[in-house]
C-alpha cells in the first residue's frame, strides 16, 4: 500500500505560490525596506504552507515542506533573524496557524528535503557551519509546528561528498554530534543517482550499521546508480535493505526518467506506473514536475 506525498509546490493552489528574495535584491535596498519586504514574503510563505497542508489533508496526501519558506534567514551574509523583522509578531501568528492546520490534519505526514548546499561532511568549515545552521533552524520550525522529533517527520539529505567513504562518514558523524537533538533525531540519508556516489549498500555499511541512521530509498536514483561492482543490488534487494533501516513507516521517493532523454536523471512530468513496493506499506513522495497532477494522470 502506498500513501502519496506532494513535494513543496501544490499546483492546485495556483495562483497562490511561494515567493523568494535573493541576497542581491536584499542588499541593494536600505535595510529597513529590505527587512519589511523580507518579512512580508515570509509571512506570505507561511500562509501558503498552511493552505498546502490543508489541501493535502483534504486529499489524504502527505506533504514535503518547502526549504524556501524563510529566504535569507539562515544565510550568514544577510545577518537576519526572524525577530529582526518588523512584522515578527505576525510571523509568529502565521507559524501558530501552520501548527493548527497540522493538528487539524494529523494524517498529513510532514517532511523536509533541504537544498544541495547542505554538506555536513564538507572540508570547508564555513560550509559545515551553514549546514548546521540551516538544519537546526528548520528542525526548530518543524518542532514549533508540532512535528514529532523522530523519523515520523524526517529531514532528508544526501551526504553530498564523494571519495573515501569511511573518512567522509567519520567527518559527517563528527559534525552530526554538534547539531541540536531536533535535527539529529529527524535526519535520514538518501541514495545518490551518480556513479561514485552513495548507493544504498554504502549508506547501510557506513551509516546505518554503525549509527542507525535510516535510508531513504529513491527508485530513480537506484536505477541510475545501483552501486559499485561490489555493492550493486537489484531494485528489490536495495528496497528491502533501505526498508529494514526504518523503525517508523518508511518515507521513500519516486520519479521516472523523461522518455527518450539522454539524461536518465531528468525527472518526468508524469508517472507512467506505480512502483513495486514488494508487499510493504510505505509513504512515497512523488518527485514529478507535474506535482500532485501526476497522481490524476495515473
Amino acid at each position: 500500500m502506498i500513501k502519496r506525498g506532494v513535494c513543496c509546490i501544490v499546483l492546485g493552489l495556483e495562483p497562490l505560490k511561494f515567493k523568494t528574495m535573493t541576497y542581491k535584491n536584499f542588499s541593494e535596498q536600505d535595510r529597513i525596506t529590505a527587512l519589511l519586504k523580507l518579512g512580508n514574503i515570509i509571512e506570505h510563505n507561511l500562509y501558503v504552507t498552511s493552505k498546502a497542508i490543508e489541501y493535502c489533508g483534504e486529499n489524504n496526501w502527505n506533504y514535503r515542506l518547502s526549504s524556501s519558506i524563510f529566504p535569507l534567514i539562515t544565510y550568514d551574509l544577510a545577518r537576519v533573524n526572524l525577530i529582526d523583522l518588523p512584522n515578527y509578531e505576525s510571523i509568529t501568528l502565521k507559524i501558530s496557524e501552520v501548527r493548527e492546520m497540522h493538528y487539524k490534519y494529523p494524517a498529513v505526514r510532514l517532511s523536509l528535503h533541504p537544498d544541495q548546499f547542505n554538506v555536513l561532511a564538507s572540508e570547508n568549515k564555513k560550509a559545515v557551519e551553514r549546514t548546521i545552521n540551516e538544519l537546526e533552524f528548520y528542525a526548530a520550525f518543524m518542532t514549533d509546528i508540532g512535528c514529532a522529533e523522530n523519523q515520523d517527520c524526517p529531514i532528508n539529505i544526501h551526504v553530498n561528498r564523494n571519495g573515501n567513504f569511511k573518512e567522509i562518514a567519520d567527518a559527517f558523524m563528527f559534525n552530526f554530534e554538534y547539531m541540536a537533538h531536533a535535527a539529529r533525531s529527524r535526519l535520514v540519508l538518501e541514495n545518490d543517482d551518480k556513479a561514485g556516489g552513495w548507493g544504498v549498500v554504502d549508506l547501510y555499511d557506513h551509516f546505518y550499521s554503525k549509527y542507525h541512521i535510516p535510508i531513504t530509498f529513491d527508485y530513480l536514483h537506484h536505477k541510475c546508480h545501483p552501486g559499485k561492482d561490489d555493492s550493486m543490488r537489484s531494485e528489490e534487494e536495495a528496497f528491502y535493505i533501505a526498508y529494514s533501516t526504518w523503525r517508523k513507516k518508511p518515507l521513500f521517493h519516486y520519479s521516472e526518467s523523461v522518455y527518450g532523454d539522454p539524461n536518465p536523471r531528468k525527472h518526468a512530468e508524469y508517472a507512467i506506473a506505480l512502483p513495486n513496493t514488494y508487499g510493504k506499506d510505505i509513504d512515497l513522495d512523488f518527485e514529478f514536475k507535474a506535482k500532485e497532477k501526476s497522481f490524476a494522470h495515473l
